[in-house]
């Protein structure tokens, strides 16, 4: 009997999961965004399978060659824009960075795996996140602190050596 039951919710979880993707696919009423090349539900765009990752500059030229500074690309189930100019990423970034300064909405479970976003990683922009930036400017990033916390950071170092060496072996 629990088996059945397992079974039933993984089949209607696995469902809804494909078929959210191609029902949104569907919707005509998406937003307008720049142009890029068309992208399959679920997948995203086949030109990550094509090509390494490393090769994204040479993807990025490409495409822009054919579709202009502004790329709209989707990777997985995330949909992408790239400012592929320079005058444009200052426009976009530097005189209009507070419109751009916040983060996609998380999914519902981050609210647990990120302390609710109360921390610099992932709290969104507005006066928590300034307030977390301040604190980690002047009290731990700041020239005088830095040697306060210097056995933290080796301990952090080693750590992530000891990682990647375990990892490479």
């Amino acid at each position: 009997m629990e088996a059945w039951l397992i079974l039933v919710i993984t089949i209607c979880i696995s469902a809804s999961a494909l078929l959210k993707p191609l029902l949104s696919f569907l919707n005509p009423t998406r937003p307008h965004l720049p142009p890029g090349p068309t992208s399959l539900p679920i997948l995203g765009n086949l030109l990550w399978l094509q090509k390494p990752l490393s090769d994204i500059e040479q993807i990025l030229q490409t495409l822009k060659l054919k579709y202009g500074p502004i790329i709209t690309l989707k990777i997985g189930s995330r949909t992408c824009i790239f400012i592929n100019s320079h005058t444009l990423a200052h426009t976009a970034l530097v005189e209009n960075g507070a419109v751009f300064a916040d983060r996609p909405s998380p999914p519902p479970t981050s609210k647990f795996l990120s302390c609710d976003q109360h921390n610099i990683t992932s709290a969104g922009y507005g006066a928590t996140w300034r307030l977390f930036r301040r604190n980690l400017s002047s009290e731990i990033l700041h020239p005088s602190r830095v040697k306060a916390f210097s056995h933290a950071r080796e301990w952090v170092l080693n750590a992530w050596t000891f990682r990647v060496s375990t990892f490479c072996d």
